[in-house]
């Protein structure tokens, strides 16, 4: 058995929820961090071919500097059983309620996030990312127990609002175009809670006219992840950032829990039995 199976048997921490087969939890050990990384891995770089310079390609793991100064929250299927033993970790968010020191925040390299904090210092902002899931579970029930734990986290840590960046998949804004302009039109952060798109990478999301739009096509377009933003009301930046490092098309997201629909609270709160402090 490879210490990463026997340090994944080893008795868990309360789970921040749990649903169905899946448990969504803080990585505690760092066997589990380890395992969210070579998850990272596997979909960034041989599923996307993304081939950053941080990326450690003899020990098959995707980390940054940043990831020190981040909790880790894992979704882990009980049902099944890894190569040793070991329940699979299948999804993985990486959550960070304050600026790394020296570093500052991951998403203000693409967007600029100073002005946004200043128009609200009474609100706790966290910033997610590396937001990651095994092919097989694509689906949104895992995106379902994903935003579980991250309700669980917010309720536990009096966070207000999650923001970040959310990835579209290669660095042609065209590709996404029906996407883009749905969440542009439907979908657009209200004034005062907008984050620019860092100048010379910046993409206007206005690509299409409405009468070239339709919805279904848009939303069938989209990542899972980003279908999840919506369902919890999050909104969205007015123009893309192209990264070219990361071979992605980003927009800047805000989720705020007291903007949720009543009917998303009410099932997290049944299902991790936590509810929101400051709602």
């Amino acid at each position: 058995m490879t210490d990463t199976a026997r340090r994944l048997d080893t008795p868990r921490p309360a789970p921040l929820a749990r649903l169905g087969r899946f448990e969504v939890r803080l990585a505690r050990t760092d066997a589990e961090r380890f395992a969210a990384y070579r998850l990272r891995y596997e979909v960034f770089h041989r599923e996307r071919g993304v081939n950053a310079p941080w990326m450690d390609h003899a020990g098959h793991i995707e980390a940054d500097a940043f990831d020190p100064h981040c909790d880790h929250i894992i979704v882990i299927d009980t049902a099944a059983r890894a190569l040793g033993g070991a329940p699979p970790i299948v999804g993985t968010y990486r959550v960070m309620a304050a600026p790394a020191p020296g570093l500052g925040w991951y998403a203000d390299g693409e967007f600029a996030l100073a002005p946004l904090f200043a128009r609200h210092p009474g609100q706790r902002f966290c910033e997610v990312g590396r937001s990651c899931v095994a092919p097989a579970y694509r689906s949104m029930r895992t995106i379902e127990v994903l935003w579980c734990g991250l309700w669980a986290h917010a309720c536990r840590n009096g966070i207000d609002a999650y923001f970040g960046a959310a990835s579209f998949p290669g660095t042609d804004p065209r590709d996404h175009a029906q996407a883009l302009s749905h969440l542009f039109r439907n979908a657009r952060a209200p004034s005062g809670w907008h984050a620019s798109a860092r100048a010379g990478h910046a993409v206007s999301m206005d690509m299409l006219p409405p009468e070239m739009t339709d919805r279904h096509a848009a939303l069938r377009a989209m990542p899972p992840l980003v279908r999840g933003y919506l369902r919890v009301n999050a909104v969205f930046g007015s123009h893309a950032f192209v990264d070219e490092k990361f071979g992605t098309t980003d927009v800047f997201v805000l989720a705020r829990f007291n903007t949720a629909p009543a009917a998303y609270r009410r099932r997290v709160e049944r299902v991790t039995g936590l509810t929101h402090p400051n709602l």
